[in-house]
Formats: structure tokens, C-alpha cells, sequence
């Protein structure tokens, strides 16, 4: 199966989550060398505190096998030194956390350095994918997540390659 990369947009991208940039409006503070936009959006929590993880990613090509979904935890990712990939699935069968939604319904989007992404609850999803160069992401999760709240579906014989992407 192969997935075309698509560019990040609001209406594209909102069935999965929410994109985190510099907003279009002017600026709520500033002062010299800076300007601060705050909250720009909200990350919801449910009494458990915030883990902060750091994740390198190499270039190792465009394509994946695996995904994952967190049933209660929104997932932050943000890109640092670079643009990647992040590819999700829809958040469908909500009572069944490991039935993975059919690999065509997924979609692919890049995330340019500067942005970030917010991905709702259930949505499906895996390790971004660095483009041309090694970059870091810093990921956002409630804590214990990995081991409460994350349920993974590897398909190695049926792997998703994505189609390459100018800009």
C-alpha cells in the first residue's frame, strides 16, 4: 500500500488533532528579541502528571509497519532541527483499543520545524519519520502512558510506503 505525504493544514489535519505555530494574530506580550503567544491551544489532563520524552530520528526511509493509540492520552510531538513525517489512522473502534482501522483509512503529514502536533485520543499513530536529515522530537505524554494506555499493532508483512514530498 502506498500513502501520498500531505501538506499540514488545520481543516486536513483536525479529524486527528491540532497544530501548534506561530498564530496568525498579533502577538499577547513581547518585548526585545521576543514575542509570546499564550495558549495557543490547551492539552487536557486527568490528574496524572506530564512526561516529557526525547525521541532522535535518523533517515531510514519513508514507510511503516507498526502504529499505536493511547485511549485516554492526547500525544505532543515537536520537531526540532527539522521537518518529519507523522502518519495517523483514524480513532475508530473505541472498544476495541487494539482493532486497527483499515491501512488505507491512514494519512501522512509532514510537520515542518516550527510547528507541532497534538494528536486527540485514539487516534492511531507511530514514530514520525525523519525526511532528508537526522532531527529530534520532543514528545509530550501523561505519565506511564507506554505501559497503561498504549496498545500496538505491528503488520510487517503488509508495510505503508509513502510517496515523496517536495518543499
Amino acid at each position: 500500500m502506498q500513502l501520498t505525504i500531505e501538506a499540514l493544514t488545520g481543516p486536513t489535519f483536525a479529524p486527528f488533532g491540532e497544530i501548534i505555530q506561530r498564530p496568525a494574530q498579533a502577538s499577547t506580550a513581547s518585548g526585545p528579541g521576543w514575542q509570546w503567544w499564550g495558549e495557543t491551544t490547551l492539552l487536557a489532563g486527568d490528574g496524572r502528571p506530564f512526561g516529557i520524552g526525547y525521541l532522535q530520528l535518523q533517515p531510514v526511509g519513508l514507510r511503516f509497519d507498526w502504529a499505536e493509540r493511547h485511549m485516554r492520552s492526547q500525544e505532543l510531538l515537536v520537531p526540532i532541527g527539522g521537518d518529519c513525517v507523522v502518519y495517523v489512522g483514524p480513532p475508530e473502534f473505541p472498544d476495541e483499543p487494539a482493532r486497527l482501522p483499515s491501512l488505507e483509512r491512514f494519512r501522512a503529514f509532514r510537520v515542518q520545524e516550527g510547528q507541532a502536533v497534538l494528536l486527540h485520543p485514539e487516534v492511531w499513530h507511530g514514530a514520525p519519520l525523519a525526511i532528508d536529515s537526522p532531527l529530534n522530537v520532543v514528545v509530550l505524554l501523561f505519565e506511564q502512558t507506554g505501559s497503561v494506555d498504549t496498545s500496538v499493532v505491528r503488520f510487517v508483512e503488509t508495510p505503508v510506503e509513502l510517496d515523496r514530498i517536495d518543499g
